[in-house]
Parts: structure tokens; sequence; C-alpha cells
């Protein structure tokens, strides 16, 4: 049976609108899901937002007036399947997380939040601090010490990345159960 080229056509084209739109769809749902308000939306992530530690810290509270989002910490945007798959695979989780705990114990929540920072860390570890890079230049960081002229001129090789030297820039140290005793 001969194949109809119109046919074919009208179905690529079909195909390529259809995919476009499920592109632009993604993309929106992306963004509108790295906004600090859908983030704080959920009862842990308000505690978080309200933390003084983090009201304070210097991605919050500085003279520059840039305050970044917490999807631009937390979401790689380097590619928009990194970015895609971080969204589902960390929102699924977290929101299972939500629902299968309750985070409004202080224990509960503590013992959650140190295996969420030392996954976190190693996430951006893993993607070479990707998203610190997106606002930060390293090369254009000039430290004070001599510790800080060491370790940025490692950075610059590629021997360690950010999170290596620079933690809980934004939110408290998370407390272990090995810490708490």
């Amino acid at each position: 049976m001969p194949i109809n080229p119109w046919l074919l056509a009208a179905l690529l084209i079909f195909a390529l609108v259809i995919g476009a739109g499920g592109v632009i769809a993604s993309i929106a749902a992306n963004r509108y899901t790295s906004t600090d308000a859908f983030c704080v939306s959920c009862h842990t992530m308000a505690m978080q937002a309200d933390d003084p530690y983090f009201q304070h810290s210097a991605h919050i509270a500085n003279a520059e007036g840039v305050r970044p989002s917490c999807g631009d910490c937390h979401i790689p945007r380097s590619n928009w399947f990194v970015e895609t798959y971080t969204h589902v695979s960390s929102g699924t989780r977290d929101a299972l997380a939500e629902f299968t705990h309750n985070f409004s114990d202080p224990k509960i929540w503590a013992a959650h939040r140190a295996a969420l920072a030392a996954e976190t860390r190693a996430q951006m570890h893993a993607q070479d601090s990707v998203t610190c890079r997106s606002c930060h230049d390293a090369s254009a960081i000039h430290p004070a010490s001599d510790a800080g002229k060491q370790a940025h001129a490692l950075l610059l090789k590629g021997n360690v990345t950010c999170v290596d030297c620079h933690m809980n820039l934004v939110h408290p140290r998370a407390q272990s159960a090995a810490d708490s005793r």
C-alpha cells in the first residue's frame, strides 16, 4: 500500500505541534514550580522560609538586593531535560514525603532534613555546582584570604566545586542523628 505524502506531511505537522506544545507547557510548569510562592506552599518549606538563619543569609539579605528563588539554587537549568527530570523526580519524592511523614514533629523533620542536606550537597557536587555557576562567575571572584585564593584556584582547575567549601550559606546546618548525641 503506497503512503499518501499529504497524509504523512499532515501527521508530521500534527506531531510537531503536539511536541512543541508539550515542551512549551513543561517549560511553563518548570518556571511556575520554581517560584518561592510555589515552594513555600507546603508547611515544611514555609518553616524553612521563616527560619531566621535563612532570612539573614547572604542570598536573601544582601546589599545588592539580589534574591535568588528556591528553584535558582535547587533546580539546574542548564538543559531542559535535566530541569524537567529534576522537577518531576524531586517533586514527586517531596510530595510523597509530605503526605507520608509528620514533619511538624521537630525530631522527624530534623532527621529528614539531615538526609536531605547530604543528598542535596551530593547532587550539587555531582552537577559541578551548576546552579551556583548560573549566577556566580568563579573567575570574577577574588577572595581576600589566602585559603580562599587557593580554593578558588582549585575551583578554576576543576578540582573542587562550590559546595565543597560553601555549605550552609542559606539554610542552617542540619543536625544528623550522630550530632545530637
